[in-house]
């Protein structure tokens, strides 16, 4: 990536733009609260030109605890919470299977951005997730990472890594440090 500015952004969702609801599942719109920095650190790459696309797993729609309508509004929800930030998201993509090719680790709901979005260059590309899945689909395809490891769930996320030998290029413990991060990124240039 070095000398070439991020064009696009892949965020996973609960955990990095949302607050994480542990032990469940965000069924509905009210349940759906961003993460303090979130809709600012999103303006600032959203601003920067940059493209911005969620990749999300939800199997809770295969576990039946609830339906695509209901993730649907979940979702309009969140739009309209990031609206006020001057943030339009590029799209939204979600996997329903526990395991399968679009299912985060694998790397297939970014494949689907590169087939609807085809000047989508994963080289200049940046995956932010807050679990080793998002960096794993990240490095699939070659774009750089940036793991958000908090204080509350950061050291065993970053266990998780060292055990499964991955390694984001970029740790941070807030969505506006990523941000800031890429921006750093894209002005700068970094290999590997």
């Amino acid at each position: 990536m070095k000398g070439r500015s991020i064009d696009t952004v892949f965020l996973d969702r609960d955990g990095t733009i949302n607050v994480r609801l542990v032990g469940e599942w965000i069924t509905r719109p009210d349940q759906f609260v961003l993460l303090p920095g979130a809709g600012p650190a999103l303006a600032r790459l959203r601003d920067a030109g940059m493209r911005l696309i969620v990749a999300t797993n939800q199997r809770g729609i295969e576990l039946g605890r609830f339906t695509e309508a209901e993730l649907d509004r979940v979702h309009d929800h969140m739009r309209s919470l990031l609206r006020p930030f001057g943030v339009e998201l590029d799209a939204v993509y979600y996997s329903v299977p526990a395991k399968g090719p679009r299912t985060k680790p694998e790397p297939g709901m970014l494949c689907d951005a590169k087939r609807d979005f085809p000047s989508i260059d994963f080289s200049r590309s940046v995956m932010i997730g807050d679990a080793v899945r998002d960096i794993q689909a990240g490095l699939a395809v070659g774009c750089g990472t940036v793991l958000i490891a908090d204080e509350k769930h950061g050291p065993a996320v970053l266990a998780e890594a060292r055990e499964k030998l991955v390694s984001p290029h970029f740790v941070v413990s807030t969505i506006e440090a990523a941000a800031e991060q890429v921006l750093n990124w894209g002005l700068e240039g970094i290999s590997g």
